[in-house]
């Protein structure tokens, strides 16, 4: 199988498909484009990672998505044999100090040591507590059953962010046997970029009412989260490829290792679907809150349209010669072709 997240064919096929139902007060459970599980009073997020950050980041990412304020999380530690004692206050260490720039509870979790395992890895479930109707708490609950034709698909953002810091990291060397070191440089970025809380609150403070749905980007790079996003619309969508943003870097460093950049570990950036304002001029009202992102230094871009049919399409080349690409269940990550741990 590839590595990392498994399959989606697989996954909905061996895993969600045999999960049963026995809370009358779910409102969302396990499911493709699903960031978050929730019933009525409680939210629930989690994530795998082969190093404390990537996990943390990852499980509060799928939490930022709801709206929901987070109560606490819990972690996993999965330790193989040969891990030292010293070495487990040392994962702790970094869990605290992310805990305490967040202002969130360490509730708990389990530790364990096994000769299944050959590397450490940590599981990071994020809590949360829906207080249903009371405006007062709740910001925002997606509500997919509105969204139609009319709908935009907003990316907030850059493609292949994570990916191609981890690239530009762990293939330092080989990457100078073609770029500049201050060129391989640029495509660092510092950890805090792969968080996505302050980028969903600030789309929350400027548009929450026309805010239908919000997909974080990860595991399959932004043609990933587009296909997620239109399964669980169950909508067709439609997406400018040229629209998508993304670093100049990523694009280079992909093309060196032969990889599609638009399929690249996308961590950092999410996409939401928004209704359109009716009462005014769309593209004047879209362009407003651009510039309220960019006045923070946030990056993002209308990229496409919701459609009638049960296509999702990109639309590649040029004005003159435009060519349609179909997107397909996330398989596996193009990481993977380069570094098989991150």
């Amino acid at each position: 199988m590839e590595l990392g997240t498994l399959n989606e064919l697989i996954n909905t096929r061996s895993v969600i498909k045999h999960i049963r139902k026995h809370n009358k007060n779910m409102k969302q459970g396990a499911g493709i484009g699903n960031d978050y599980s929730c019933t009525d009073d409680i939210v629930a997020a989690e994530a795998v990672g082969d190093t404390p950050y990537i996990a943390w980041v990852k499980a509060m990412n799928n939490m930022a998505v709801s709206g929901t304020e987070i109560s606490g999380v819990r972690i996993i530690l999965l330790l193989p044999e040969i891990t030292e004692e010293s070495e487990i206050k040392q994962y702790m260490k970094e869990f605290n100090l992310l805990a305490d720039d967040s202002g969130v509870q360490i509730l708990g979790g389990h530790s364990q040591v096994s000769r299944a395992y050959n590397y450490v890895n940590f599981v990071v479930t994020v809590y949360g507590r829906n207080i249903g109707n009371n405006e007062k708490d709740v910001r925002y609950e997606h509500n997919t059953k509105a969204i139609d034709k009319n709908c935009r698909i907003l990316m907030v953002g850059y493609a292949g962010l994570m990916g191609t810091d981890i690239l530009a990291r762990t293939k330092f060397d080989e990457l100078r046997t073609r770029f500049s070191e201050s060129y391989i440089k640029d495509a660092f970025v510092c950890r805090k970029s792969y968080c996505i809380s302050d980028s969903v609150k600030k789309l929350l403070e400027l548009n929450t009412e026309k805010i239908l749905y919000m997909h974080d980007v990860s595991h399959g790079g932004i043609y990933g989260a587009l296909w997620q996003l239109g399964s669980k619309i169950k909508k067709g969508i439609k997406v400018n490829n040229a629209d998508i943003p993304i670093k100049q870097e990523t694009i280079e460093i992909c093309e060196f290792f032969n990889l599609n950049p638009y399929m690249l570990e996308g961590t950092g950036a999410f996409l939401a679907v928004i209704k359109p304002d009716t009462h005014s001029i769309g593209e004047d009202r879209e362009q407003v809150l651009i510039n309220a992102f960019s006045e923070y230094g946030i990056e993002a871009a209308f990229i496409g349209n919701v459609t009638d049919s049960n296509d999702k399409a990109v639309i590649l080349g040029n004005e003159d010669n435009p060519e349609l690409r179909y997107l397909s269940p996330v398989k596996g990550d193009e990481i993977y072709k380069v570094v098989t741990r991150f």
